[in-house]
């Protein structure tokens, strides 16, 4: 009988994220182990990248001359990488065993911190009293995750975990229509919440994995309200790497794949096309396990336009293009994915157009957006009225200059940083002209709404 594809091993998914977490194919891992085993002066290895799917499937379990590198490719110790048998965890000392990993220590810190205190119950009833909540409702779907917040000691009640992914997808659509910072503590709080929940031992927490990826759906949440609208890249980027460490638990790609490219932004805009490609190759690499036709447009969308605002104007008409083609693709998306449509992807072509100095093509594309555009999206509105205005400008400037004014009305009735870190283009774009001035004057009486972001 033969054994060829036969499990031996439980499938070691430890490996496969972090493989994935480094944005590598198999074949790309084996490469790494053949150069580390070389530059130890070790001979050929022998390896394919079937091998390495042996290793990830269970299979076959990793020889110890392969193990040392594959901890040392990867940066992370054996136990992480599931490398360790039964018996080699059994040797670890008993605290080591113990949940609750400096991540949530730190996490702690940071969100007891003086820039992001003055949080709690309050905040969270307000938020979801602005959601449409009743009172009663929202009191009861806090206090039943305030009481199992309360009880470290106990067993964890499942209800617990519903409560808290209630609020989370409360949170979730409470973005398009809520002030950054007020939900943006609200969000941090609920991020403490939920790193207490998880550090409850395995023993005594239900539902973990869906725990985990709320936490981690939360901590991306706080993350684009801390870049996004209100341009704090510090605290973003402390909020991406919580969820990377939340979703990990969970083993969600799809989500892996909004938290590393949402996080593909932050290198993006400062130009720093290495370290977006990086990120970039991590969710892609995620989406080849789990993605729907929404999310596969969406993230050729972030890539056309990161690759687009770092000088490869030819490479992001393709993904746009791409963007496209994977609407018409087979999958099921998640509800998480209420950030993108076709509408989306037409702002997204729009930008990549502007941006690559094609402005009759980016017209075309943003008036599309706009036209098509959900009345509620009044933070990506005034993106789109900045893009186009910018786009019109040589043609048509006193057209620009209304569009521009447009935009600055509806950022004057909901501030979006992205939107308002437009307005120094639109500006160069009407230089010398009497709309260039009154534009002038309009950011001047928005920069104490920017100064309070």
């Amino acid at each position: 009988m033969s054994t060829k594809g036969k499990r031996r091993y439980p499938p070691n998914k430890r490996l496969t994220w972090q493989r994935l977490q480094k944005g590598w194919s198999r074949e790309e891992l084996v490469n790494q182990i053949a150069l580390s085993m070389k530059a130890h002066g070790e001979t050929d290895t022998g390896l394919t990248a079937d091998t390495a799917r042996r290793w990830e499937s269970g299979e076959r379990w990793p020889e110890p001359r392969f193990r040392k590198h594959l901890v040392s490719v990867l940066g992370l110790p054996a136990a992480d990488l599931g490398l360790l048998s039964p018996e080699e965890l059994a040797m670890r000392p008993d605290e080591l065993g113990h949940p609750g990993p400096e991540m949530l220590d730190e996490l702690r810190r940071l969100l007891m911190a003086d820039e992001v205190t003055g949080f709690g119950r309050k905040q969270f009833l307000t938020a979801l009293l602005a959601a449409g909540l009743s009172p009663l409702a929202a009191s009861t779907v806090v206090g039943e995750a305030e009481a199992a917040w309360h009880q470290p000691g106990k067993r964890r009640d499942p209800r617990a975990v519903a409560a808290y992914r209630t609020i989370t997808a409360t949170q979730r659509e409470m973005y398009w229509v809520s002030e950054p910072t007020v939900l943006l503590d609200a969000a941090l709080s609920h991020l403490r919440l939920g790193t207490q929940l998880l550090a409850a031992s395995p023993e005594t927490l239900h539902d973990g994995a869906e725990l985990a990826g709320a936490v981690a759906e939360t901590a991306l949440l706080s993350a684009r309200l801390a870049f996004f609208d209100l341009g704090h890249a510090p605290l973003a980027e402390r909020c991406f790497g919580y969820a990377e460490s939340a979703v990990a638990q969970c083993g969600d790609h799809a989500l892996a794949t909004m938290i590393a490219a949402h996080r593909a932004f932050l290198p993006g805009f400062v130009g720093n096309s290495v370290a977006a490609g990086q990120l970039l190759d991590v969710a892609h690499a995620h989406a080849r396990y789990d993605s729907g036709p929404l999310l596969r447009s969406w993230l050729h969308c972030v890539t056309a336009e990161i690759h687009a605002r770092t000088g490869h104007a030819a490479s992001a008409r393709e993904r746009i293009r791409q963007a496209e083609d994977s609407l018409g693709t087979g999958g099921t998306d998640s509800d998480r994915l209420d950030f993108f449509d076709a509408t989306r992807l037409a702002g997204f072509a729009g930008n990549v157009a502007l941006l690559a100095g094609h402005h009759d093509s980016a017209a075309r594309w943003l008036q599309t957006a706009l036209n098509q555009l959900d009345p509620k999206a009044q933070k990506q509105r005034s993106v789109l009225l900045f893009d186009l205005a910018e786009a019109h400008a040589a043609a048509d400037a006193d057209h620009a200059a209304t569009i521009a004014q447009q935009a600055c009305a509806e950022l004057e009735s909901t501030f979006y940083r992205t939107a308002y870190e437009r307005i120094p283009a639109v500006q160069r774009a009407l230089s010398g002209t009497r709309g260039g001035a009154e534009l002038a004057q309009r950011a001047n009486e928005l920069r104490p709404l920017a100064a309070g972001s």
